[in-house]
């Protein structure tokens, strides 16, 4: 769960504009927008998808939402937790993220399945998303989101975009989803991570001979794919 003051409502307009951009959203296209804040966002998405999805846990912003919404036929206002929430099917999903909850929301996300992410993080986090291996942003999370989707930075977000301006700046990424990881393979990642100096054969019993002596913080996010497969 997000506090409020972890909330940061965008304000600059050619942002939001670039950000739709990227998205690319088409007539066929289900949005899920997760921290909708006022709804300045939402406008623009349903004014071009099939339908979106609004999610905001904020009761006072949801009040905003709602009427800012209310000639649109094509929105879904939840208020609520994302990270408790039951979230919708949908092909992409638009968000403007608290940073407090940037790995857990990204781990939903993922588990929960889109065609493509268009997310906004602290700068900080969006780098370790595309950190190489043997590099100190190389973590679980980096894996995870790796290994099952294709990661683009596309946009770094000056502090000024934001009311109230965060200390630092935010980036958008893209992530198009090739796989949607089940519960037992984030587990299994984030054991792996829990020991990511250690060799495989340390461990767990009986690893491939292939991958026995490589440590998690050196193996490439395919293999840790590729190790998954041969222990299951």
């Amino acid at each position: 769960m997000a506090s409020k003051k972890d909330q940061r409502l965008m304000v600059d307009n050619l942002v939001l504009h670039e950000i739709v951009e990227h998205a690319n959203i088409v007539k066929d296209d289900v949005v899920l927008e997760v921290g909708a804040g006022n709804g300045h966002l939402t406008v623009e998405l349903a004014s071009r998808a099939k339908s979106v999805v609004a999610v905001e846990q904020d009761a006072d912003l949801c009040s905003v939402l709602r009427r800012r919404v209310a000639g649109f036929n094509n929105v879904q206002v939840i208020e609520g937790d994302a990270l408790k929430v039951p979230l919708p099917a949908c092909t992409k999903v638009i968000s403007n993220l608290p940073y407090s909850i940037s790995r857990k929301i990204t781990v939903r996300l993922l588990e929960h399945g889109f065609r493509e992410a268009f997310l906004l993080y602290q700068k900080e986090f969006a780098e370790k998303l595309a950190a190489k291996p043997e590099s100190k942003n190389y973590r679980f999370i980096t894996v995870l989101v790796q290994s099952t989707c294709d990661v683009n930075l596309l946009l770094k977000v000056p502090p000024t975009a934001f009311s109230p301006q965060p200390k630092v700046s935010s980036m958008l990424v893209k992530l198009t989803q090739k796989i949607r990881p089940d519960r037992e393979y984030i587990d299994f990642l984030q054991n792996l991570f829990n020991h990511k100096n250690k060799k495989i054969r340390n461990i767990m019993e009986n690893p491939p001979a292939k991958y026995a002596d490589a440590t998690p913080s050196g193996m490439l996010p395919e293999e840790f794919i590729a190790l998954y497969k041969l222990l299951n």
